[in-house]
C-alpha cells in the first residue's frame, strides 16, 4: 500500500504542473488591474472638472482640497486640487459624485512613500504635466512627418 500514497502523490503533482503559473515575479512583471480597480491616486481630467466641488463634499473623510476661481464670465476654475492619499478610505464616493466624471482612479498601485508629506498629491500639477509631455508627443510626432515629407520632395 505504499506505492497507492505515492502514486497519488504524483498525479496530483503532474497535474498541477502543466497549469499556467499562480505567481508573477513582481519587480519585473506587473499585474494588469481590472476597470473596477479603487486604488492607487486619483487621477484628474482638468479639461471635464468643472470645479463644482462635489467630490470634496462627497468625501467622509474630507481628503481632497479644492481652491477655485471666478473668471469674468462668472465661471469657476480650478486653483490647486489637492488629494491626501495618506487619509483616503477608496470609499469611491468621491468619483462617483463628479456629474461630469472628471475623476477616476488611476492603475497604480504601487503607493509606498518614504515621508508621510509625499502622500499629498497636486492633482491639478500632475494633470498639467500629462498634457504638456502629450502636447510634446505629438509636436514631435508631427514634426517627424514634416521633416519626411519635406525630404521626400527635396529628393524628388
Amino acid at each position: 500500500m505504499l506505492g497507492k500514497g505515492l502514486l497519488k502523490g504524483m498525479r496530483v503533482t503532474f497535474k498541477t504542473f502543466f497549469h499556467k503559473k499562480e505567481t508573477l515575479q513582481y519587480p519585473e512583471e506587473k499585474l494588469t488591474m481590472p476597470a473596477r480597480f479603487r486604488g492607487g491616486e486619483l487621477d484628474l481630467n482638468t479639461e471635464k472638472c468643472i470645479a463644482c466641488g462635489l467630490c470634496k463634499m462627497a468625501c467622509p473623510n474630507h481628503v481632497i482640497e479644492i481652491t477655485t476661481a471666478m473668471d469674468d464670465a462668472k465661471k469657476r476654475h480650478l486653483k490647486s486640487y489637492v488629494y491626501h492619499s495618506g487619509l483616503c478610505l477608496y470609499c469611491n464616493f468621491c468619483v462617483e459624485a463628479c456629474p461630469t466624471k472628471a475623476i477616476s482612479w488611476d492603475k497604480n498601485y504601487e503607493n509606498s512613500r518614504y515621508f508621510r508629506d509625499e502622500l499629498d498629491v497636486d492633482c491639478l500639477a500632475i494633470a498639467k504635466q500629462k498634457l504638456t509631455k502629450t502636447i510634446s508627443a505629438d509636436d514631435k510626432a508631427s514634426g517627424e512627418k514634416d521633416n519626411t515629407l519635406k525630404g521626400g520632395i527635396l529628393d524628388e
